[in-house]
């Protein structure tokens, strides 16, 4: 049975910040591209947060998988400082829609910041109440990089008779019709089987 799991890390940027093209800082958007065509690949998920400098990552699938991609990170140039905030197995997914979401930097997250005291988005001051707060506020921010995936409704239910005929179907007025008939056929030759006795006894008396 394959066992999922989840890794939270935060990691600080190495480079130097650009100015934002269509909402995403230019090697975040690569690192993003990347991130969504390998996790695609792999069957992965997750969720990637940039701000002030850090970022937040979250990542679920399969574990040899997950800790795999993990490792790959620890080599990645572009960040420094690796920590990892939670690493445990679950039972669902988190982000099932999204290859790698993108959250970036916005009023939600600075209100959050503000009511737990912080200045700026430093993860690495969080506790694991707010490392929690922080995910759930993920999950509810939409992703300005790409369209929320669609809801895709269940199919309907359908009840299903085998070998019976619906009331309202030709086979079934056929065959009501047949049920009523039968009787009156049967008592029809009764008549007629009677009606033959009468006539051959009537015949034997010299009535005819």
């Amino acid at each position: 049975m394959t066992e999922l799991v989840r890794i939270i890390y935060i990691s600080r940027a190495t480079f130097d910040s650009l100015p934002a093209a269509d909402g995403v800082e230019p090697t975040v958007s690569r690192i993003l591209s990347t991130s969504r065509r390998n996790n695609r690949r792999n069957g992965l998920v997750g969720m990637l947060y940039y701000g002030d400098g850090c970022f937040f990552q979250c990542l679920e699938g399969e574990r040899s998988k997950v800790e795999g991609l993990y490792r790959t990170l620890l080599k990645d140039k572009r960040h420094c400082d690796l920590k990892i905030l939670a690493s445990e197995p679950i039972k669902r997914l988190s982000f099932p829609d999204w290859n790698m979401k993108y959250v970036p930097l916005d009023q939600s997250m600075s209100r959050l910041m503000t009511e737990h005291g912080f200045d700026r988005f430093d993860p690495y001051r969080f506790d694991h109440h707010l490392v929690e707060r922080v995910m759930q506020l993920m999950q509810g921010v939409p992703d300005p990089t790409e369209p929320a995936p669609e809801s895709r409704p269940s199919s309907p239910s359908r009840s299903i008779q085998l070998d019976t005929p619906d009331n309202g179907s030709p086979a079934a007025a056929s065959a009501s019709s047949s049920n009523r008939l039968l009787p009156a056929i049967a008592i029809g030759f009764s008549s007629l089987a009677l009606l033959i006795s009468l006539v051959c006894l009537g015949m034997q008396l010299g009535w005819f």
